[in-house]
């Protein structure tokens, strides 16, 4: 398939332009496409009607027929009239970044939780394109005054959207609602939540995968590799419990429809004790990656979560000259490298308000002796006659579980 992409450079998104253009391409090949050409138009901001200008848009069609391209991307979003326009101008099939990235997601969702998202997504996207086609049909009916087959037909079709829309919606709020049940469990239980947030690719999948020993987590070198939002155990340097969670990654421009479907997903976020931003340092721009990354997060009303910044891939990147916020770390999770060092930080952020108990649980509470070697750092187990002496560290929030317990000095 000849393939071209085309965009607007305007100074609204001068910093980021090449980025975003070259994330087209990547996003095309994560669905197998190769691009073999681009096509560029310099413009104070892009036209209405056209995007590009009629001008430029009769350059881009006689280019087409030369080269024979199949398909066009456009590095935007258009607009129903910006759509339905290029559908008339052009003799190739078209699509935005935004129909490119539900495509994506379309692909790699596995959970009902997920296909349902990206569903609404789809639906909010296709819904105002559906009107703006009709209406040219309609348009072409007459002025007769009477209700012509198209504006019948569009109806019809708006109808059946907006149910599919609501029965999707209403099905991801019962979802929603046992997710909140997962997060109160999980908030009962007492332990620290981390959460992996950052670009797509980044390699929070692969760190996560090399902080736990079993569960692991779909990893591969592509775009929005997974859509899963998974929660692990783990533990510290020190055997100290905490459950890591991994989040979809960011984009540039991620459509607002799939900020708005993985609302109730990304949500995870703001029930964390501590936020790891993932950072793809062999990337060259990074820095923009991070503030795509802090820009969605401001959209989600996180905020106040203290945040450690872990610079990936220092096996593959120049790290000479790289611009750290703090705190950080330099790490490489596919080679392990510095994981150590990430693990004390961890133990350090996490749990150092620990206070020092010592137990003495008798043989009976044989599952209260489990549940207490799970959450807690343990220093001394002694097996005693008649029960078990434990000296331990926990959370000031852990002790109320200890109390009936705790041997009075």
């Amino acid at each position: 398939m000849r393939t071209m992409i085309v965009g607007v450079h305007y100074p609204a998104i001068h910093a980021v332009f090449e980025m975003m253009m070259q994330e087209l391409k990547e996003l095309a090949l994560a669905l197998n496409i190769e691009v073999q050409y681009s096509f560029v138009q310099n413009l104070p901001v892009p036209d209405k009607q056209t995007y590009l200008g009629s001008g430029k848009v009769s350059e881009l069609r006689q280019f087409i027929q030369t080269e024979a391209i199949d398909l066009v991307l456009f590095n935007e979003e258009l607009t129903s009239v910006q759509y339905l326009y290029f559908q008339d101008q052009l003799d190739c099939a078209i699509e935005d970044r935004t129909s490119l990235i539900l495509r994506i997601f379309e692909q790699r969702a596995r959970s009902r939780e997920a296909i349902l998202q990206v569903g609404i997504a789809r639906l909010k996207y296709t819904l105002p394109r559906l009107v703006g086609a009709h209406r040219e049909l309609t348009g072409q009916q007459g002025g007769s005054g009477f209700r012509g087959s198209g504006e019948t037909q569009l109806e019809n079709d708006r109808r059946l959207l907006h149910q599919k829309l609501q029965r999707y919606e209403k099905e991801l709020r019962q979802i929603a609602k046992e997710r909140q049940t997962q997060r109160d469990k999980r908030k009962k239980s007492d332990l620290p939540i981390v959460a992996l947030v950052g670009y797509t690719n980044s390699g929070k999948s692969t760190l996560l995968n090399a902080l736990v020993d079993e569960k692991k987590v779909f990893e591969k070198d592509m775009l929005f590799a997974t859509l899963q939002t998974a929660t692990r155990y783990c533990e510290t340097d020190d055997h100290l419990p905490f459950l890591l969670t991994d989040t979809v990654g960011f984009i540039s421009f991620l459509p607002h429809e799939l900020i708005q479907a993985f609302r109730s997903t990304l949500e995870e976020i703001r029930e964390a004790d501590l936020i790891i931003q993932v950072i793809d340092v062999s990337h060259p721009e990074y820095t923009k990656h991070i503030e795509t990354t802090e820009q969605v997060l401001e959209s989600l009303g996180v905020k106040d979560i203290p945040m450690l910044y872990v610079y990936n891939k220092i096996d593959k990147g120049n790290i000479v000259f790289l611009q750290t916020r703090e705190p950080h770390l330099l790490i490489s999770a596919k080679e392990k490298t510095n994981l150590d060092q990430l693990k004390r930080f961890l133990g350090k952020t996490l749990f150092g308000n620990l206070e020092r108990y010592q137990l003495w649980i008798p043989y009976a509470q044989g599952e209260t002796f489990a549940m207490i070697m799970r959450h807690v750092h343990v220093n001394e187990v002694q097996y005693q006659e008649k029960g078990i002496y434990m000296d331990i560290e926990t959370l000031p929030s852990f002790k109320k579980k200890l109390e009936s317990f705790i041997i009075l000095n």
